[in-house]
């Protein structure tokens, strides 16, 4: 059963042109969907990539601009000669000893404006909002270490350690310092080194606490992948990170220098993109493959709506091919019911106007054609045989043969053998005529056929008939069946002459009638019959189904006119008691007949 179904499968046309299409359209769109995909996905990445290297130039030109500041204020230290000293007093004597110091200096100083290190601090480092606070601390004399806040609100909350600080809003340079238990959060440290400008030894050591609420506004990344991002030291621990799941063991492997890599972990890939030797830190950007996922919906749904699209334009081929396939199925069945005998199958009619539809149409016509070729030709042929049969068989019929001689026998009793010579002579005419094998003959040959019949008939009933012929000159030519006349005339001997009277007329007359047609009128003054007699004959000769070997006359005819000429031809009866009857028989015009 198997083996049946896909050897029917295997000859089907639509069937492996819908296979090979959609095989086609599935392999196309597959390759495409894996290109334009890898593509998408690398432009992405790099787009991303790219994002990520513009945040980190600004991150770089944010720090690039701190140090700026710092680099400009340690420069001034150095250049205000009394401000050093006053750094370099605070470090080696401590907080109270620099009190006094301070309040000698300004009872002999003649300004209106302070210089000391609280003025210089409070007036240069204010002006940076991301500073939380500044320490000053002595190398020499660990103990000694003095705090400048900036922003005490922040500066609190960046402890995790300590609840609050002793230092209030208002207060000054203070010997509090940075506690050694203390631990900083959302805080980037500067560290800058103060020397002796004589002695070029180092004395002190300035920290700057910078708050990070600003970088985390530049690196957070509202649209697109995300995205984390790392400050390492010189010595590569982490100043500040923005991390979004970037394993501590990745973070360990990264390289302080430029580049940009891809490297694998755990079977996920990240991307990384690292700026180095830019001051005391290097930046980093990372990318995680699952930060791609957010992306990839938009590009997903992409191929899921491509995907429906293409199943429905196969569902549609398939669609339109099981159409054109159950039409081409009936086409072929009908085919096969035409190769079996029966010419009735048709096939059936649709609405659509394409190949099929005009191959259908001109199938139908060919077979109506063909029915009406075998109804024209091959009947015709058949009913012309068995008119000549039926011809032969009514002229050898006993009964007319024993009336003919009887007759010749009653003539040469009478005359002699002169007559019974004649008779004898126009017999063997006739027989010779009905078995001729022709069956077109010209009009005058038909009359002549008739004319010897008569003449025969006329030494049966001698004085009793008087026949007429108008013949028209333009139509004795005309091409007819053979036979169609002398059934006709037997017909009116045996139905409608009056053997009794002297005055029997028979006129035959034949002429053109408009520019297509013909008639042959056969008008006698017999018995005639009565309407309802003259309406079975009339239903008679239009019936084509009957025994048609039992009757020779009328309707035979009637229905080989039809046959040879179609239905707008053929034998017509008008008939009145005791007054005649009128048989018209109609053709087309033929032209000359050619022997």
């Amino acid at each position: 059963m198997k083996l049946k179904l896909t050897s029917r499968f295997q000859q089907k046309m639509f069937n492996k042109l819908f296979l090979t299409s959609s095989i086609t359209i599935i392999v196309t769109v597959i390759i495409l969907i894996v290109t334009i995909t890898n593509y998408y996905s690398e432009i992405i990445i790099q787009k991303e990539v790219n994002v990520n290297t513009r945040t980190i130039e600004r991150v770089e030109d944010y720090f690039s601009a701190k140090d700026s500041d710092v680099n400009k204020a340690i420069r001034d230290i150095y250049v205000q000669g009394d401000l050093i000293d006053d750094i370099s007093f605070a470090l080696h004597n401590g907080y109270g000893k620099y009190l006094e110091y301070r309040l000698n200096r300004f009872s002999e100083d003649h300004s209106y404006f302070p210089s000391n290190l609280d003025t210089f601090f409070n007036g240069f480092f204010s002006q940076d909002s991301d500073i939380n606070a500044i320490s000053l601390r002595s190398l020499d004399n660990p103990g000694v270490e003095y705090l400048l806040i900036n922003n005490y609100l922040r500066w609190n909350e960046s402890i995790k350690n300590a609840e609050s600080t002793d230092n209030k809003p208002g207060s000054n340079l203070n010997s509090a310092g940075f506690s050694a238990g203390w631990e900083l959060k959302n805080t980037i440290t500067k560290k800058v080194v103060i020397n002796n400008p004589v002695t070029l030894e180092k004395i002190g050591e300035i920290s700057i606490f910078y708050s990070t609420e600003h970088l985390d506004k530049m690196v957070k990344k509202d649209e697109g992948a995300p995205a984390s991002f790392f400050l390492l030291d010189s010595e590569g621990e982490i100043g500040y990170s923005h991390d979004e799941g970037v394993p501590p063991a990745i973070v360990q492997q990264f390289k302080q220098e430029t580049n940009e890599t891809k490297i694998s972990y755990k079977s996920k890939k990240f991307y990384i993109n690292t700026v180095a030797n830019k001051g005391d830190y290097t930046f980093v950007s990372v990318i995680t493959d699952e930060g791609w996922k957010k992306l990839s919906i938009v590009r997903g749904t992409m191929w899921v709506v491509i995907i429906l699209l293409i199943a429905a334009a196969i569902l549609m081929s398939y669609s339109f091919m099981q159409n054109y396939s159950r039409r081409i199925n009936k086409i072929v069945s009908t085919i096969r019911q035409v190769e079996k005998g029966d010419l009735a199958a048709r096939i059936p009619e649709t609405e659509d106007d394409d190949e099929l539809a005009k191959i259908a149409f001109n199938i139908n016509s060919m077979l109506d054609e063909l029915n009406n070729y075998i109804a024209q030709f091959y009947l015709l042929n058949l009913k012309q045989q068995q008119a000549e049969l039926k011809a032969l068989q009514a002229q050898i019929n006993p009964h007319f043969l024993f009336n003919t001689l009887e007759a010749i026998r009653m003539v040469a009793v009478l005359e002699g053998s002169k007559t019974s010579s004649k008779m004898t002579f126009l017999l063997a005419k006739l027989f010779r005529y009905s078995l001729e094998s022709k069956d077109i003959v010209p009009l005058y040959t038909e009359i002549e056929y008739v004319k010897q019949y008569l003449t025969l008939m006329q030494f049966k009933h001698p004085d009793k008939l008087r026949v007429q012929f108008n013949i028209s000159d333009e139509v004795d030519q005309t091409p007819v069946q053979k036979l169609i006349l002398q059934p006709i005339i037997e017909n009116y001997f045996i139905h409608g002459f009056k053997k009794d009277r002297s005055d029997n007329i028979l006129t035959i007359s034949a002429a053109k009638v408009g520019t297509d047609k013909i008639e042959i009128c056969i008008v006698d003054n017999g018995k005639g019959m009565s309407e309802e007699k003259l309406s079975q004959i009339v239903q008679h000769i239009n019936c084509e189904e009957g025994d048609e070997m039992k009757s020779i006359g009328l309707r035979n005819i009637h229905q080989r006119l039809k046959l040879k000429y179609g239905d707008h031809y053929g034998l017509a009866v008008n008939s009145s008691t005791a007054i005649g009857t009128t048989i018209i028989l109609s053709i087309p015009v033929q032209g000359i007949f050619h022997v």
